[in-house]
């Protein structure tokens, strides 16, 4: 099983359609639905069995731990520093 966080957002979403429509896996699907987050992303997945998306924060206890893989897809803040930028 893979466990995708942040798989409702632009990026992840994206992530989450192209692995399930080239047949792999199952996944379990975990996002907080914040301002980056949106399930109208995920619509083409309804009655899809081997997406399962939970609305939560993958910082809370109990998370399945029979995962093989995890892909984070975390959403930046408004404004990001550039890493060049030493000031």
């Amino acid at each position: 099983m893979i466990l995708v966080t942040g798989g409702a957002g632009f990026i992840g979403s994206n992530f989450v359609l192209d692995w399930l429509s080239q047949g792999k896996e199952p996944l379990v699907n975990i996002d907080k639905l914040t301002y980056a987050g949106n399930l109208e992303n995920l619509s083409g997945l309804n009655g899809d069995e081997r997406h399962t998306f939970v609305r939560g924060d993958i910082g809370d206890a109990g998370w399945p731990a029979d995962c093989v893989y995890s892909i984070e897809f975390a959403a930046a803040g408004t404004t990001v520093k550039d890493s060049r930028d030493s000031n």
